[in-house]
């Protein structure tokens, strides 16, 4: 099912949805049939969607028989009026009578998701209807009822929501279905390769990492781009497409870009001509720049209507209250000025931490306030930026959720996720809605990463304790649900599994190795799920992640090291334990076990206890992809002189490195030092990553 939606549909102030009727209607059960009519038989609106309520309806029924058309004849048949008025002043309404139910809706989009909380509704109490593959309805619609969409656009992001049939359902769209092109991917204009031409001059050479938002090529590429896939829009099929640079600082310096207003840190000008550009050539279709890096800086004049913006909230921390956020201020601020340029303006959220998909992620009451703080500034728009097609827990019931928010950021929370998982889990639902709730509780005070360890989950919402009895008891109910049911616990298992496997990598002391060995079996049944390869965004493959099991078992054999346990000084100061606590990180993670430091040169001072000779092991993280990478020299010194010194030539791939320095002639109780000096490739971004210096006997 086509999923692309109305540009020109207008997004009005959410209004709650209400119950103010009067009018009892029997239980839908008690109706012999179900009787379908248009409001108005010669608008072909009307009659369009009343055949369509009949025929989806009908495929719902265990016995068609009880789905007829036309007008009901008594007292044992339920009217269901099927009206599209475009002139309505809500974006749907319910209105009931006696033994009548009016649909009534503004657009074509809200008609079919109305049309569904209807059968969604009516199959919960009437045994003669399908509905499993339904989300539960949240439309009353045994009372007049009616309300606007808080969004215009609404998009999330989520393995969840991939099933392009389900999502105008759901009420919501995602971005690789519903725009023609989004996001940092303007080189998929080009079919033959990036022409030198197109690409940008940045001192003095031509750049493959930026475009050139003057090119006439890059132009032409996209004109042919939207004709070719996609038409002019004037059949009424409206497409949304980014021009967007990608995600670095380089901006274009070459004399066209300068000539319309570029400078080194803002590519704004050249986006916004070409933007215009394309917008002039196909007034139906509608194009998108984003308030990002190099093009936050808002245009100066008023852009054409069928010119929109994405404004990133990445600067604005998942804190419980949005306007209370660090960072909320400024987001306000850059929504506002764009506001007075441009006609729509909408937010790209963020609802994950990205770097762990798979410990749970209790969002939604802070998601709540951030949408209600961009409905009160008057956005028109959201995507939510979820794992895309990566398996989250919980996601599901956060999409069903998420969705009901986007349509009414007002909805209750726990009523939404209680219906949810009473209809997806019947034998385990109250388990997992039990178990939910309390972490939404406990998140309820803290801000969430949108890039953290599970060091952060543990001292905020995810308590050990609370979440190991879960998951036991998870897994023995599971073995009681029926086969669907029990499908769906079993892909939440495995991923957990990740979670459990991580706390006990936080512990001090060792888990025994039958622990391990059950939850790294365990998780290593993700192949059975296409979706379950990776728990992070970036380098995040779950082979990888147990490999580093077998091969960096964290708790190390500590004898024989003269540090261990050891308090030892830092210049600049750094949470030292973690260099002498006897456990290793892993290749694959920073978070956890490593200390992170962005001194350019890194000391550590030892005052007691060396022999004569010795050898230091530094263990070291390189990572040239999250900007962490080997120094380039260690030095052992003691009053002033080199005792032993190491040269590092940076790995070419992202691994541990162990470095051994070889020191004689120590002085006992004389400090020595390690220094640890940054290489001077990390260009501007000198961060190092240390977990573990050991001190040995020379042999």
């Amino acid at each position: 099912m086509a999923t692309a939606v109305c540009a020109l549909m207008l997004a009005l102030p959410v209004t709650l949805l209400a119950a103010c009727s009067g009018t009892e209607l029997k239980p839908f059960s008690q109706y012999s049939e179900y009787a379908v009519k248009a409001a108005d038989d010669g608008d072909s609106g009307d009659a369009k969607w009343a055949a369509y309520l009949k025929s989806h309806f009908q495929k719902r029924a265990t016995d068609r028989d009880c789905i007829i058309a036309g007008k009901a004849q008594d007292d044992s048949q339920l009217q269901l009026v099927v009206d599209l008025d475009g002139s309505m002043d809500s974006d749907y309404e319910v209105a009931v009578a006696p033994h009548e139910i009016r649909l009534k809706a503004r657009s074509t989009e809200a008609m079919l998701w109305l049309q569904y909380q209807f059968m969604s509704s009516a199959s919960a109490d009437d045994g003669r209807f399908l509905s499993a593959d339904l989300p539960p309805a949240v439309v009353d619609c045994k009372s007049d009822t009616k309300g606007s969409f808080a969004f215009e656009h609404r998009s999330i992001y989520t393995p969840t929501n991939t099933n392009a049939d389900m999502m105008p359902i759901l009420g919501v769209g995602n971005v690789d279905f519903d725009w023609g092109l989004w996001g940092h991917n303007l080189r998929k204009v080009f079919t033959d390769g990036i022409p030198a031409e197109a690409t940008a001059m940045v001192n003095g050479k031509r750049d493959a990492g930026q475009f050139c938002f003057s090119s006439e090529a890059l132009y032409h590429a996209y004109e042919q781009f939207v004709v070719d896939q996609y038409g002019d829009g004037s059949d009424g099929v409206t497409t949304r497409f980014a021009v967007v640079p990608n995600d670095n600082r380089l901006v274009c310096q070459c004399a066209a870009c300068k000539a319309k207003g570029n400078t080194p840190q803002s590519a704004t000008p050249a986006v916004t001509a070409l933007i215009e550009r394309l917008a002039r050539r196909f007034p139906h279709q509608m194009f998108f720049t984003s308030a990002y890096s190099t093009t936050r800086t808002a245009p100066t004049h008023r852009l054409p209507d069928n010119v929109g913006v994405m404004v990133s909230a990445i600067d604005m921390p998942m804190a419980p209250e949005a306007s209370q956020a660090k960072g909320h201020e400024g987001l306000e601020a850059q929504i506002k000025a764009w506001q007075k340029c441009c006609g729509r303006v909408y937010v790209w959220d963020y609802m994950r931490n990205f770097d762990d998909y798979l410990t749970p992620y209790p969002c939604l009451h802070h998601m709540q306030s951030r949408l209600r703080f961009y409905r009160d500034l008057g956005v028109k728009g959201v995507f939510l930026n979820g794992s895309g097609y990566d398996y989250a827990p919980f996601d599901d019931v956060q999409t069903y959720v998420l969705a009901q928010l986007l349509i009414n950021p007002d909805v209750d929370i726990e009523a939404c996720a209680s219906r949810y998982f009473a209809s997806a889990y019947p034998k385990t639902g109250q388990l997992l809605g039990d178990y939910y709730r309390k972490i939404e509780e406990q998140a309820l005070h803290h801000t969430l990463p949108f890039y953290g360890g599970i060091d952060e989950a543990l001292g905020t919402w995810l308590n050990a304790q609370q979440f190991g009895e879960f998951f036991s008891t998870m897994d023995r109910a599971s073995k009681q649900a029926d086969e669907a049911e029990r499908s769906k616990l079993n892909r939440l298992l495995t991923a957990l599994a990740f979670t459990r496997l991580e706390i006990m990598r936080s512990q001090q002391q060792a888990p025994s190795r039958q622990q391990i060995e059950a939850m790294t079996s365990l998780l290593s049944h993700h192949t059975a799920f296409k979706d379950m390869a990776n728990y992070r965004e970036s380098d995040g493959d779950l082979d990888g992640y147990l490999k580093q099991w077998k091969d960096s078992y964290p708790w190390l054999d500590t004898a024989g090291n003269l540090l261990h346990g050891a308090n030892i000084d830092a210049e600049p100061k750094a949470d030292t334990h973690l260099l002498t606590d006897g456990k290793q990180g892993f290749a694959t993670d920073y978070h956890l076990g490593w200390l992170i430091t962005s001194a350019p040169v890194q000391r550590f001072s030892v005052s007691s206890g060396l022999p004569s000779a010795a050898v230091f092991h530094v263990s070291l993280l390189h990572a040239p992809q999250w900007h962490i990478f080997a120094p380039s020299s260690i030095e052992v010194v003691q009053g002033g002189a080199v005792k032993g010194k190491a040269i590092i030539t940076s790995p070419t791939d992202s691994r541990r490195v162990r470095v051994s320095i070889s020191a004689t002639g120590l002085q006992p109780g004389v400090k020595t030092e390690v220094i640890i000096t940054q290489t001077a490739a990390a260009e501007g971004r000198k961060t190092m990553a240390l977990d573990e210096i050991e001190i040995t006997n020379r042999q």
